[in-house]
C-alpha cells in the first residue's frame, strides 16, 4: 500500500512540485508513487532523485484541432488500463493531482474508485484538466487570489507553489562557482522554461556584442529540444572578459537563479516560484502560446507585487534597453529583493502536507 500517490509530469512546472511534495511526505514516513510522463524533460529532472519512486504513464496534451483532440482521447483510453493497474497496486490513501493531461484519467479512474481526490494548481489562470475534476475533488489548493467557481469554500486552500527543498538563495560567488561561471561583474540569466524557448536564444547570440559592451556576462539554458550548446569568452572595449555560456539543462536551479543579478524568464508558475525563493530580479517574457494565456496572468500577476517587470514577446526589440535599465541600477534590484523577500514566506509543501496530514492521511506509524 501507498499512502500518496503523486501524478505530475508533462512540463517542469507540473514534476517539480511533484517532487517537492513527496519529499516533504517522506520525511514525515509518508510512502509515495509519483507517476510521470514519458516526455525527455521528465526523464532529465528525475535523473538525480534516486531515492523516490518513478513510473510512466502515455499521455498527450489536449490540443486545439481535430487530429490533436483526437491523439488527446486516443491516448487517455489507451492509459486507462495502466491507470487502473496503477491504483489496484498501490492502493493509496489519497491521489494528489498536478494538473496537465495525466491527471485526467487518474482523477476519473480514482472518482470510480471512491479515491480522496486532491487537485493542485499552480497558475493564476486555472487549467483544463483541475476545471473538469474540480467537482469529483475533496481538497484543491489554487494560488493566492484564484478562485473557481461553484467550488465549496470548505474545499479550497490557498497554498502556492511546493518547491524542492534544494531550491534556497545561495551564495552569488558560490553559485557561480557550481556553474562554472568565472566572473565578478554583472551575469544575465536566460531561462526558456523547461522545453527552453528559440526566440530568446536566438535573442542572446544576436546581442551577446552589445551586452558584452555593458560588462555583461550571459547564462543561457536553451532547452533539452534545441541541442543549443556554447561556450565563449571575449575582451570587451573596457577589457573586461566576458563570457556566454549556453547549456541545454541543468539540474541545479537554486545556482542558475542565485549566480544573477536579473533573470530573462518564461512565466511559467514553477519559473516564479524559484525566482521568488532564491530572490532575484527577473524580466518576465511569457510564452504567447501558453493554454488560455496563463503565462501573461502569473506574470502581471509577479509585475503587480512589485517582483519583476513583464515584457510581451512581440515587443523584444525593447529587451536590451529593459536589460540595460535594469541590470546596473542597484537600487531597482535592491527593491525587488525586498519584495521577493516579502512574497517568500510561506513553504507551501510545508503547509499542504500540514493540510493531508490533519483532513486524509492516517499514519500507522504514529498509531
Amino acid at each position: 500500500m501507498t499512502d500518496v500517490l503523486i501524478v505530475c509530469g508533462g512540463t517542469g512546472g507540473h514534476l517539480a512540485p511533484g517532487i517537492a511534495l513527496a519529499e516533504e511526505l517522506n520525511s514525515r514516513d509518508y510512502s509515495t508513487q509519483l507517476y510521470i510522463s514519458e516526455k525527455s524533460i521528465d526523464g532529465a529532472i528525475i535523473e538525480k532523485y534516486k531515492a523516490l519512486n518513478f513510473a510512466c504513464i502515455p499521455g498527450s496534451a489536449f490540443s486545439n484541432g481535430l487530429l490533436g483532440r483526437l491523439n488527446f482521447i486516443y491516448k487517455l483510453i489507451c492509459s486507462l488500463p495502466k491507470i487502473i493497474f496503477a491504483l489496484r497496486k498501490n492502493k493509496p490513501q489519497v491521489i494528489v493531482l498536478f494538473g496537465g493531461f495525466l491527471s485526467l484519467g487518474f482523477g476519473l479512474v480514482g472518482f470510480l474508485f471512491k479515491q480522496k481526490i486532491i487537485l493542485h494548481e499552480a497558475n493564476c489562470r486555472v487549467g483544463k484538466a483541475v476545471k473538469v475534476l474540480k467537482n469529483f475533488a475533496d481538497r484543491v489548493y489554487l494560488p493566492e487570489g484564484v478562485h473557481l467557481k461553484k467550488l465549496p469554500q470548505a474545499k479550497l486552500r490557498h497554498y502556492g507553489y511546493p518547491l524542492r527543498k534544494e531550491i534556497k538563495r545561495i551564495n552569488k560567488d558560490q553559485a557561480r562557482s557550481i556553474l562554472g561561471v568565472e566572473t565578478k561583474g554583472k551575469l544575465l540569466v536566460v531561462i526558456g522554461g523547461s522545453q527552453g524557448a528559440e526566440v530568446l536564444n536566438n535573442w542572446v547570440i544576436d546581442h551577446f556584442k552589445i551586452l558584452a559592451g555593458m560588462g555583461v556576462s550571459i547564462y543561457c539554458i536553451t532547452g533539452l529540444n534545441n541541442g543549443l550548446e556554447s561556450e565563449d569568452q571575449i575582451l570587451n572595449e573596457e577589457d573586461e572578459s566576458i563570457f556566454i555560456k549556453m547549456v541545454p539543462f541543468s539540474s541545479n536551479m537554486a545556482a542558475v537563479m542565485s549566480a544573477g543579478d536579473l533573470v530573462i524568464s518564461r512565466a511559467g508558475a514553477g519559473s516564479i516560484a524559484e525566482i521568488i525563493r532564491c530572490k532575484v530580479a527577473s524580466i518576465l517574457i511569457p510564452y504567447p502560446y501558453a493554454a488560455d494565456n496563463h503565462q501573461m496572468i502569473n506574470a502581471r500577476m509577479h509585475e503587480s507585487l512589485g517582483a519583476g517587470v513583464v515584457l510581451d514577446q512581440n515587443d523584444l526589440e525593447n529587451l536590451i534597453e529593459e536589460v540595460r535599465q535594469l541590470i546596473s541600477n542597484d537600487t531597482v534590484l535592491d527593491q525587488f529583493k525586498i519584495n521577493l523577500e516579502n512574497m517568500a514566506r510561506l513553504d507551501s509543501s510545508v503547509a499542504i502536507v500540514d493540510d493531508l496530514e490533519a483532513n486524509f492521511l492516517e499514519n500507522e506509524k504514529d498509531i
